[in-house]
């Protein structure tokens, strides 16, 4: 008998992820349980560094990484600290109008 994960969405990003290292998947369900599936976390990379178990510098450099493949997007920024929430290419969803990016 099948059992039905109680998290649908979480389970759908662990199989969409499966490929990458386990860094990544590691920052991506980072992503998924502190800022669900649609929120910025606002904490900064090495706050989630200290939380995943690498330097703050492996951390920020695998973000990068993962912004440019489009599985984490940049929302907003609070003086230097920048804050992202999951990309597309994570959720899975389409997006009808793409989130403005803030200059400055």
């Amino acid at each position: 008998m099948s059992r039905q994960s109680p998290y649908p969405e979480l389970e759908a990003l662990r199989l969409r992820i499966s490929g990458l290292s386990h860094l990544k998947q590691n920052l991506l369900m980072t992503y998924a349980i502190f800022g669900g599936m649609d929120h910025s976390v606002e904490m900064t990379a090495a706050e989630l560094a200290e939380i995943v178990g690498v330097p703050a510098s492996h951390f920020s450099r695998t973000r990068r990484e993962l912004e440019a493949e489009g599985w984490v997007e940049f929302t907003h920024k609070e003086g230097q600290v920048k804050f992202f929430r999951l990309g597309t290419k994570a959720t899975g969803r389409r997006v009808v109008v793409p989130l403005r990016r803030v200059t400055g």
